[in-house]
């Protein structure tokens, strides 16, 4: 997370990341909103890690509002397989992001387990990895910010995606223990069954 405050800009914007030169300006942007459901979930509603201090004319680009473009982010998550890359972007992502993940593609097309993967289908699968990824850096569509999960074990293969589609990078990290842990406790994961 962006540090909230700065010895040499005081407060800062933890949308734009400029200083905000009054407490007037100033406004808490909550990442997870708040919907007449979990408005009273104090976990949500006043926890300090789902709120964002920012401009107020940064929250009305946020939620798009009063004509304000939104500024359309995208982040690139990556790790080892099962290191809780979903798991952090489902917890992270608003209501209209959008996520680019091979897994989820692979299920929505074939309706099979995870992992289970029929290599005859990998080109469509591809093809449809691709057509997102040009709609990310075109920014096409009313997406508020994009996530594009995966592996990316290649340092050049990420920084250059990154480059590409002016995207962060985020890095989930995870022991190789943690990873089969979930594997052997996640059914859903395992690609044999338990006996």
């Amino acid at each position: 997370m962006i540090q909230r405050s700065s010895p040499n800009k005081g407060l800062v914007c933890e949308h734009c990341h400029e200083s905000i030169l009054r407490d007037i300006d100033c406004i808490g942007h909550h990442i997870k909103e708040l919907t007449p459901q979990n408005v009273n979930d104090v976990n949500i509603s006043l926890n300090p890690k789902n709120i964002l201090l920012v401009h107020h004319r940064c929250h009305n680009a946020i939620h798009e509002r009063f004509g304000q473009a939104m500024i359309k982010r995208v982040y690139i998550v990556y790790g080892a397989p099962l290191s809780g890359k979903t798991s952090y972007v489902r917890a992270s992502k608003g209501h209209k992001d959008l996520v680019l993940d091979l897994d989820e593609l692979y299920q929505a097309i074939t309706l099979l387990p995870a992992y289970d993967k029929p290599t005859e289908l990998a080109s469509n699968v591809f093809q449809l990895r691709d057509s997102l990824i040009d709609q990310i850096k075109t920014r096409t569509g009313k997406w508020s910010q994009a996530w594009i999960i995966g592996g990316y074990p290649l340092q050049s293969e990420r920084q250059r995606l990154a480059s590409v589609l002016g995207a962060e990078l985020i890095y989930v990290e995870a022991t190789e223990d943690e990873c089969l842990s979930r594997l052997f406790n996640d059914t859903d994961k395992l690609p044999f069954q338990k006996e």
